[in-house]
């Protein structure tokens, strides 16, 4: 390759399908694949993880590739006996995960939705049936299902199920077995189907900050960056941010820390240079500790697409539904953390921070 990889060494992720302003995308890291098991894993569950990680991507006999599921150590065409009650848990200790049924029925090959709209709040009151849903579960974080309806179910993760094909196959019937696991090849799991990063055979992209410097997001390494985007006409969740990142910026300044916080436009369109320059200056974005940057629109999208970032365009021609994540990358440009924005997300930042926790790969 000619030029630099991506400053973030990860595995970025696309939304199954992206919410108004307030709710976002997911990542995982790139480099947790290889061979060994999961862990921990839920005994007599269904298990959750990145497919690029350890869980791996199995190319089913009958039913084609799945990823991201399993109810034994790596992908599988999972199956369990009506009745049973089980428990879904999220085996990444950095990434949010949902488990949402797409499909109910059908036989093999599966006809996978292209564009669905999947919820990250709970529905279906806890019993697997087409309208069922996990909510987003946190690293770590479990939730019981009951499988009381006999049936096949196509499943997906909301936040993972476009680009990364996050999917897999749920069979509710008597005397169940699962199908085959994955397995690893020469340089671990199998890779999802999915088009190759620009970032890996192209240039790296690069940005362009409030100062009208250029820079690239490899150039910032050495310290843990914090980076989000918004839409300079965002006036829903954006504001927020905006308002928690120069907050943040602030107390990163007042104590000292070796940090930076970054905001990059979604919607290269829209937003130039100057008008991202703006909004630094409305917010008194100090470059020191926070860069406020837009781009090409070739370069803003290689970058969102790293990230997994998702924006659509609403009814007035601005992106007005996207992810609003903030990522957290430690000094050697791999992935530390994924948050959701919030109104605490200031004091979220400070504590990352202040612990130390960025400093190393999670």
């Amino acid at each position: 390759m000619k030029s630099p990889k991506l400053a973030i060494a990860l595995a970025i992720v696309a939304l199954g399908a992206a919410a108004a302003c307030t709710n976002g995308g997911g990542l995982g890291s790139i480099n947790s694949g290889g061979g060994g098991t999961p862990s921990p894993f839920p005994s007599g569950g269904i298990g959750v993880g990145i497919p690029t990680g350890k869980i791996g991507v199995e190319n089913d006999p009958v039913w084609g590739t799945v990823s991201g599921y399993t109810q034994e150590q790596t992908s599988q065409i999972m199956a369990f006996p009506p009745g049973v009650t089980v428990t879904i848990t999220n085996l990444s200790s950095t990434t949010p995960h949902t488990l949402n049924v797409l499909a109910v029925g059908g036989t093999p090959p599966p006809n996978w939705p292209q564009n669905p709209s999947l919820s990250f709040s709970p529905s279906g009151n806890g019993v697997m049936s087409a309208d069922y849903a996990s909510g987003s579960l946190n690293p770590g974080s479990s939730v019981k299902v009951k499988l009381s309806n006999p049936g096949i179910y196509l499943i997906g993760c909301a936040y993972h199920y476009l680009e990364f094909n996050m999917r897999d196959v749920i069979q509710v019937v008597t005397g169940a077995t699962p199908g085959p696991t994955a397995s690893p090849g020469p340089g671990g799991y199998a890779p999802p189907r999915r088009k190759v990063h620009p970032a890996l055979t192209q240039r790296e992209p690069h940005l362009i900050d409030q100062r009208g410097d250029r820079f690239t997001l490899s150039s910032l390494r050495g310290e843990p960056l914090i980076v989000t985007f918004v839409s300079a006409h965002c006036t829903d969740a954006c504001p927020l941010i905006n308002a928690q990142f120069a907050q943040a910026a602030q107390r990163i300044a007042h104590d000292r820390l070796a940090a930076r916080l970054l905001t990059i436009t979604l919607d290269p369109e829209h937003d130039s240079p100057q008008t991202m320059r703006e909004l630094a200056r409305r917010f008194d974005a100090d470059p020191s500790h926070w860069l406020v940057a837009g781009g090409s629109r070739s370069d803003v999208h290689a970058v969102m697409r790293a990230f997994g970032v998702i924006s659509i365009e609403g009814k007035h021609l601005s992106d007005d539904r996207h992810t609003t994540f903030i990522y957290a990358i430690n000094p050697s440009g791999g992935l530390a953390q994924t948050l959701l924005a919030n109104t605490a997300t200031q004091d979220d930042i400070l504590d990352g921070l202040h612990s130390g926790r960025w400093r190393t790969h999670a």
